[in-house]
């Protein structure tokens, strides 16, 4: 089974690698440059203080929004999400998942407070799960990102482009009451909408 990724578009993962001696994910966009992956890394995450210590990163491709959920928010869930070791390289995957690109480091570059980084991938497998496409969990899984970017903005103390995101997250809210009635995708959105409010009036 291939997976297609077209080039110069970006893609969601979750990014899996090991940290002094523990495992590490978090969600990351990457998008295929060339037979490389590029992604852009930014100070307000963890990854960005690791990055040029890791020699393997491990792109967990999912369309599970909990999983985004889980890894944007460890403080607050405390997940104990299952990873197993890779196939090929010296890092973690997350277990459950729709596919798993193994990539190198390849090179880190900083520039204007972000960390470019290019990623050759050394093998790719496919889970044993398959998720049909659905607006309730592109939406959800856009209201992560969302929240993240308004939690970044405010400690960064830009109210504009906070504010900027949190009507981006509203109207993304009024879709998924239309497109999702799973109490548990509810639940996530509950949730997000009450840390957004508390950033967006804090």
């Amino acid at each position: 089974m291939l997976i297609r990724l077209v080039r110069d578009v970006v893609y969601e993962s979750i990014a899996s690698a090991y940290a002094g001696g523990a495992v590490y994910y978090t969600p990351l966009g990457f998008r295929p440059v060339g037979l490389r992956f590029q992604a852009k890394v930014y100070p307000e995450t963890g990854l960005y203080n690791i990055v040029d210590e890791v020699g393997f990163i491990v792109l967990n491709l999912t369309k599970n929004p909990l999983h985004y959920l889980l890894s944007s928010f460890k403080k607050e869930f405390k997940p104990n999400l299952a990873f197993t070791k890779a196939r090929c390289v010296d890092a973690p995957r997350l277990a459950g998942v729709e596919a798993y690109v193994e990539t190198i480091v390849a090179d880190v570059r900083e520039l204007s407070g972000l960390k470019t980084v290019e990623l050759e991938p050394v093998c790719v497998d496919t889970g044993t799960l398959l998720t049909p496409y659905s607006r309730a969990d592109a939406i959800l899984i856009e209201m992560i990102v969302y929240a993240t970017k308004i939690r970044a903005f405010k400690r960064k103390g830009d109210r504009v482009s906070a504010g900027h995101y949190a009507n981006l997250f509203n109207e993304a809210r009024s879709i998924l009451e239309r497109v999702a009635g799973s109490k548990s995708y509810r639940g996530m959105a509950d949730f997000l909408s009450e840390e957004v409010s508390r950033w967006v009036e804090g």
